[in-house]
């Protein structure tokens, strides 16, 4: 038990992930910068590595203005329950020296990666902004729009994994086979070509990478979630926002691109995370240059994408995954 809460707490856990979020979002800052002719971070630290965490500091470090009509210490729960459960789901992976699985952990993985979404809708309809109510509402459609195909086919490497080489349907024992998956037969390479791609158009939607961040919209309503928040409680929203750009990510890198191959992480843990984090890093530079060159859907226009291809892509992939 012990392990556990120190992993959780520490490697690769919270610790980690607040590391993780330090580097991607000074290396993020850098490619937009780059790709609008600017420098990015420059001043705090290094080559301006710790601007992210300056930055995070500063709004955690100022006075915890609430307003008189919104609810008053349950968003700081809400919060604290998101971001543990994205620091939760990294032990259920290779990532940690005693991962913690089971079968059929596959339904508990989905259940916490939908609690930061959870989380962040929650925080926002505690604000009686009329702006929130907006916001909150297209954030809504965005998570009905994206969440199933998100978690179909995310599921189709873990049924397949099942099937042939008796995952479990865990997410750690598929992990560890997932390079297997895309020569196992043709019905299987077909199940995960359609899945890859739907899994990663329905991931750049549930991280709000464009053109789905129209819950945003900072030119038209910048929902109220970023304007009746601030100090702490805005850190903690920021936090679970940045929290989701490592972890999910990471799973799609450790269920569809191979997780530590050509390593057998189970004979070298160290050269296999390495490899794992390469993968992972090559994953976040395309999303974040892809963040900076696309332009913003409007809701009806990321909506009627999303049903009509990541959704009908992804169920097709699980169809053939099942047959």
């Amino acid at each position: 038990m012990f392990d556990y809460i120190m992993e959780s707490l520490i490697y690769p856990g919270l610790v980690f992930v607040i590391v993780m979020i330090i580097f991607t979002q000074w290396l993020h800052r850098k490619i937009t910068g780059r790709i609008q002719y600017r420098r990015g971070p420059t001043y705090v630290g290094p080559f301006g590595l710790l601007q992210p965490f300056a930055d995070f500091m500063k709004l955690l470090l100022k006075e915890d203005v609430v307003s008189k009509y919104s609810v008053k210490f349950l968003p700081l729960i809400i919060a604290s329950l998101g971001i543990g459960s994205l620091a939760a789901l990294l032990v259920m992976t290779p990532l940690a020296f005693k991962p913690l699985y089971s079968g059929y952990d596959v339904i508990v993985f989905f259940y916490l990666a939908l609690w930061a979404s959870i989380a962040v809708l929650l925080m926002g309809l505690a604000t009686p902004n009329p702006y929130t109510s907006l916001g909150v509402g297209r954030y809504m459609a965005l998570i009905v729009g994206s969440e199933p195909a998100f978690i179909a086919s995310f599921l189709v490497p873990v049924i397949i994994a099942s099937k042939e080489y008796s995952a479990s349907y865990s997410i750690y024992l598929t992990s560890l086979v997932s390079d297997k998956l895309w020569t196992t037969d043709v019905s299987s390479s077909i199940a995960m070509v359609i899945a890859a791609i739907a899994g990663f158009l329905a991931l750049m939607a549930v991280l709000e990478i464009k053109p789905f961040d129209f819950p945003e919209a900072e030119g038209e309503i910048y929902w109220g979630l970023f304007t009746e928040y601030g100090g702490p409680r805005l850190a903690f929203i920021f936090f679970i926002l940045f929290a989701e750009r490592i972890v999910l990510p990471l799973i799609y890198v450790l269920l569809f691109l191979g997780s530590s191959w050509p390593v057998m992480i189970s004979q070298n843990y160290i050269l296999g995370v390495i490899v794992i984090l390469f993968k992972y890093f090559l994953v976040f530079i395309v999303l974040s240059i892809i963040d900076n060159v696309m332009p913003r859907f409007t809701p009806t226009q990321a909506l009627r994408f999303l049903w009509k291809y990541p959704m009908v892509l992804s169920f097709f992939a699980l169809i053939v995954s099942l047959i």
